[in-house]
């Protein structure tokens, strides 16, 4: 009875003390700033809140406690008796425990990992997935998708026509008007949830494969173990990203398939499953543009070996009425010009993708994280030598093709993405090839195991001897494995997250004092609305978004124009539209992406068609100006310069030059720009929010430009530094000409 009383005073305590808290919000003041001299004094208001936070628990709890009710001594009867019940259940069910503690495994898991960390968390201001330049590769799209008859002539994609036209045209279509850009990063982290839903199912087709009907026991513990090595190797060996979802999902289908070749399926079955992987080879390529193709080539070399195989006649007439199908469905949709304009893309990509995008194998960057390749590379040795010793006991090759064909699956799918890390090797794409050379561990690894039927046996003996034992040991790794605080801490900010306006996400981005995007965007808005298209250098594609204008170009993104006729494509595109406005540079476009260096085409002709408008925060806008800056006049202005050591950057391929500007007077200066001395032409612009707000008394401001190394050939022997003034719209001649060392530049 007194533990009864007890029960009912604590619970009691804590209502009322929650309804004490709501009468103490409703009281409050609507704005009360801390740290800060207050005007009003509120000790008073305070008291009164302290008062109601104690006397309403503090009565309604001792009323609870000396009050004898019937009905609260029956609740704590009913629930010691659930309670009761449920205790006995665990102990003789403890293998219902052990799936229960799997599924909150799985499901904390896919919360923390693949769904509200992403959406919720960001972990840099420019950091993906939901940063200007991630963001705005996909929802860029939106507006050049919208406005034009033929969409796909207007587009050069990157990842994907799934990943970067459909996805953000569906959150367009379904989301309230102002928060497109929510429902993108809500559609965004169901392809990121995808993978890991699918990573689930090949772990559990593997487990099937590897593990014999009659060892029930032998398949949750593996199925646990893999699924545990999986999630603790996360972030730090592995990555699931959102272009991999539908890959993963083909990967479990093949498998699934392989595993009924086994068994003795109808023929129906075969031929339906064969049908929808033959289906999934188009829409794989149309999903994502990489894994796509390197998922088809692997469907070839599968195709290729079921030559070899008994059942060949499934698969191969069933997977080739599937991608006939596919594509017929495609055509009809898409039209044969769209899917003839998604071919060529590809090969494009295919021809210059490496050369584009490719980083040194081992540098100060990626060497850290070489043995992650390393690793990848021990797995396929393992594989290899596994499949040697097969072929060696096997009675003939298609003995040895039908044993082992999955493993062969695997294998040619891991060296395939492997290809990604040797194609950009980055810490980030050495971890996106590692899920698939990890299920190949896990297959061989299930082999191993099946093999050793001594200790299958003494550990199948020790289970049922130990049963709870074994129960607990393996409920003990799941729990910590298992990040139940991480995993629901963000479910209070989802929903109030999930409701966020389009601007309201923009002024979010970054520090807004700083960088001003949502400024930018509002200001810049009624010049920008009249205009045909728009375009900016800097690698984020968010702005074509926020000012509702398809890009001029079909390559969106200075930094994708790749390939020796796509510069002047994007020269031709903006001669024919000339936009008034254009984005020129911000913070993050040349802090993270470097491509006056890589595109001087494009740069050369903004110099000669654009001068410098406005500076919002760090967005610089430049408007059309046939003739450019040099066709300004020229002030003449007592202004002295010095420069400092310039520091030769071989790696990123520029320049660096810095010193300090001292004026005679107040004088606006918004940039600065470097010409050879007895030229005009202009090799490189900088600007400085120091210089565009000169005030009195601080007459000497720093100043610092960027030159392309590319830029700067050998007959060019001395320079000339150059200020511009937009509000008076003349350039002003800084200093005496200067010499760079040519002998220190080297980019090879």
């Amino acid at each position: 009875m007194v533990a009864k009383r007890v029960m009912t005073f604590l619970l009691g305590l804590v209502f009322f003390s929650l309804i004490a808290k709501i009468l103490v919000l409703y009281t409050n003041p609507s704005s009360r700033l801390y740290g800060v001299q207050y005007v009003y004094e509120y000790s008073r208001l305070n008291y009164l809140q302290f008062f109601i936070l104690f006397i309403i628990p503090a009565i309604s709890a001792v009323f609870l406690y000396r009050a004898d009710f019937k009905i609260i001594n029956n609740f704590f009867d009913r629930i010691a008796g659930l309670v009761k019940k449920a205790f006995y259940a665990v102990i003789e069910n403890p293998e219902k425990v052990l799936i229960v503690t799997l599924v909150l495994f799985w499901i904390f898991n896919l919360m923390e990992g693949a769904f509200f960390r992403n959406l919720i968390e960001t972990k840099s201001s420019f950091g993906g997935p939901f940063d200007p330049y991630h963001e705005g590769e996909k929802i860029g799209f939106l507006y050049s998708y919208l406005n034009n008859d033929v969409p796909l002539s207007g587009l050069f994609i990157e990842h994907g026509y799934f990943l970067e036209v459909l996805s953000p045209y569906i959150a367009y279509l379904i989301a309230p008007e102002n928060h497109a850009v929510m429902g993108y990063r809500i559609l965004h982290t169901l392809e990121r949830l995808l993978s890991w839903l699918g990573s689930i199912w090949v772990i559990w087709e593997i487990v099937h494969f590897t593990t014999e009907k009659e060892n029930n026991f032998f398949f949750k513990v593996k199925f646990i173990l893999f699924s545990i090595v999986f999630v603790a190797t996360n972030s730090s060996f592995l990555a699931l990203d959102y272009q991999q979802g539908f890959m993963v999902l083909q990967l479990g289908f093949v498998l699934h398939f392989l595993r009924k070749l086994t068994c003795t399926e109808s023929s129906q079955f075969f031929f339906t499953t064969s049908f929808i992987i033959g289906l999934s080879i188009p829409l794989g390529l149309l999903y994502s543009v990489k894994y796509g193709l390197l998922f088809s080539a692997v469907f070839v070399l599968t195709a290729f070996l079921f030559i070899f195989h008994e059942r060949k006649k499934f698969f191969l007439l069933g997977s080739s009425l599937g991608v006939i199908s596919s594509g017929a469905i495609l055509y009809l949709i898409l039209g044969w010009w769209q899917l003839l304009a998604l071919g060529k893309m590809f090969l494009y990509w295919v021809k210059f993708y490496p050369p584009s995008f490719s980083k040194p194998f081992v540098s100060d960057a990626s060497e850290h994280y070489l043995w992650i390749i390393q690793v990848v590379i021990g797995i396929l040795i393992l594989c290899g030598t596994q499949l040697s010793i097969n072929f060696r006991s096997s009675k003939n090759f298609k003995d040895f093709i039908h044993r082992n064909i999955h493993v062969i699956f695997l294998l040619a799918l891991s060296l395939m993405t492997s290809k990604i890390a040797m194609d950009n090797s980055d810490k980030l794409h050495f971890r996106t090839i590692a899920p698939w050379s990890l299920f190949l561990l896990f297959v061989l690894i299930g082999g191993w195991l099946d093999k050793l039927k001594e200790f299958r046996r003494l550990i199948v003996q020790s289970y049922t001897i130990h049963k709870k034992t074994w129960v607990l040991v393996l409920v003990f790794f799941l729990f910590i494995n298992t990040h139940p605080r991480d995993a629901f801490r963000h479910i209070k900010p989802y929903w109030k997250y999930i409701s966020t306006t389009d601007d309201e996400l923009l002024a979010k981005q970054g520090k807004p004092k700083q960088y001003n995007y949502l400024e930018a965007v509002e200001k810049m808005r009624p010049e920008i609305q009249d205009m045909e298209c728009f375009y900016t250098l800097t690698s984020e594609g968010i702005w074509y978004y926020y000012f509702k204008k398809p890009s001029c170009s079909r390559h969106h993104l200075t930094f994708h124009t790749i390939g020796k006729s796509a510069p002047y494509e994007v020269v031709d595109a903006l001669r024919e539209k000339q936009p008034e406005i254009i984005l020129f540079s911000n913070y993050n476009g040349n802090k993270s992406f470097y491509t006056t260096n890589t595109q001087p085409e494009i740069y050369q002709f903004i110099y000669q068609n654009y001068r410098p408008y406005k500076l919002i925060g760090s967005h610089w806008f430049w408007k059309w100006f046939p003739g450019g800056i040099t066709e300004t006049r020229v002030s003449t202005l007592d202004i002295t310069r010095s420069i400092e050591t310039p520091i030769f950057d071989n790696y990123r391929g520029f320049i660096d030059l810095n010193g300090v500007l001292t004026l005679k007077n107040i004088y606006a200066i918004d940039g600065v720009y470097i010409t050879p001395a007895n030229q005009e032409t202009i090799l490189a612009v900088s600007v400085s929010d120091t210089l565009s707000s000169i005030k009195a008394g601080f007459l000497e401001v720093p100043w610092s430009i960027e030159v392309p190394m590319a830029n700067i050939s050998t007959e060019i022997n001395s320079f000339q530094l150059w200020g511009y003034s937009s509000s008076l719209h003349e350039r002003i001649k800084i200093g005496k000409k200067f010499v760079i060392d040519h002998s220190k530049i080297d980019m090879f």
